[in-house]
C-alpha cells in the first residue's frame, strides 16, 4: 500500500510536469506578443545632440536629459508610436526646464534630425521665413476648424522647407525637416518642432500688434481640442482614412508598434 502511494504521487508529479511543459510549449508554438514602448530616453537623447558639439555643457545636459526622461509624454494613441511632447500647451516649463514667462501657447514635440513633419490638415502656406530667434518657420493657413474657428498655423524651428509660400498641402504632406543642427536661441538648445494655432495671420507687410506672425500670440487654440479622434486624443494620419474637415492629425509620422513573438525554450524533462 505504501509502494502504491509513493508510486501514485511519483506519477501525478510526472503528470504535472508533463502538463506544464506541454502548456508552455503550445505558448512557445502559438507566440507570445510583446510591443516595443515608446523608446522616451532614446528620444530624449536625440534631440539633446546639440551638447554633443558643445562638451563643456555636461552639466546643463544632464540636468535636461533627466527631466526630458520624466516629463516628455508619450501620447502614443493604440497601436502606433509617435514622437513625445516635452512642454505641452499650458506649461509653464520651457523644453530646457527653464519656467516661462508666460502660458505657453502650443506644443513642443522633441524629435531627430532630418526627420519630416507633415502637414496637420488641409490648408495654404501663407509663409516661409527664418526668423531670427526661432529660426525656419511656416505659417499654414488650415481653414475653418469644426466649431468655425480660423486654424493659421505655426510649424516653428524646423530646418529645411519642402514646400514654398501660396503651396496648397493636403492632410499627412511632408511640408519641411527639423534640423540637423540646433542653431537658434528659442530653440533652447532642444531640436523640437513648436506647434501653435492662432486666428489672425501677420501679414508680413503689415506687423502692427503682431507677436511672431500671428496677431493672437497670447491668446492662441488648443491643438488638443481639433485631434481628428476627438478632444485630447492624438490622432495619426494614415492614408487611407477619411477625417471630418476641420479636425487635425499629429504633424509627425505615428510609426505602427512593433509586435514580435516571443518564443520560450523548450524544457526537455
Amino acid at each position: 500500500m505504501i509502494y502504491l502511494n509513493k508510486f501514485a504521487r511519483l506519477f501525478l508529479n510526472l503528470l504535472i510536469v508533463f502538463l506544464f511543459s506541454f502548456f508552455e510549449l503550445s505558448a512557445s508554438d502559438h507566440g507570445v506578443e510583446s510591443h516595443k514602448l515608446n523608446n522616451i530616453s532614446k528620444q530624449c537623447e536625440n534631440s539633446l545632440e546639440w551638447y554633443d558639439d558643445h562638451p563643456g555643457y555636461s552639466g546643463e545636459f544632464n540636468r535636461v536629459f533627466e527631466y526630458c526622461k520624466k516629463y516628455a509624454k508619450d501620447i502614443s494613441p493604440n497601436g502606433f508610436e509617435v514622437n513625445p511632447i516635452l512642454s505641452d500647451f499650458g506649461s509653464m516649463s520651457g523644453v530646457n526646464t527653464r519656467p516661462r514667462d508666460n502660458i505657453h501657447q502650443g506644443i513642443d514635440i522633441i524629435g531627430s534630425k532630418n526627420q519630416p513633419v507633415i502637414a496637420i490638415a488641409d490648408g495654404k502656406v501663407l509663409e516661409t521665413t527664418i526668423e531670427d530667434c526661432w529660426g525656419s518657420t511656416m505659417i499654414i493657413d488650415h481653414g475653418k476648424s469644426i466649431d468655425g474657428k480660423n486654424l493659421i498655423t505655426i510649424y516653428g524651428h524646423v530646418g529645411e522647407f519642402l514646400v514654398k509660400e501660396n503651396d496648397n498641402v493636403k492632410r499627412g504632406d511632408k511640408i519641411a525637416r527639423l534640423p540637423e543642427k540646433v542653431k537658434f536661441r528659442c530653440m533652447a538648445r532642444v531640436r523640437h518642432l513648436h506647434l501653435q494655432i492662432g486666428q489672425e495671420y501677420c501679414e508680413k507687410k503689415d506687423n502692427w500688434g503682431c507677436k511672431y506672425f500671428i496677431k493672437d500670440f497670447y491668446r492662441s487654440l488648443n491643438p488638443h481640442d481639433y485631434w481628428a479622434d476627438g478632444p485630447n486624443n492624438i490622432s495619426c494620419f494614415q492614408k487611407d482614412k477619411n477625417y471630418k474637415d476641420g479636425t487635425l492629425t499629429y504633424p509627425f509620422t505615428c510609426k505602427k508598434k512593433i509586435v514580435t513573438k516571443k518564443m520560450s525554450k523548450r524544457k526537455m524533462y
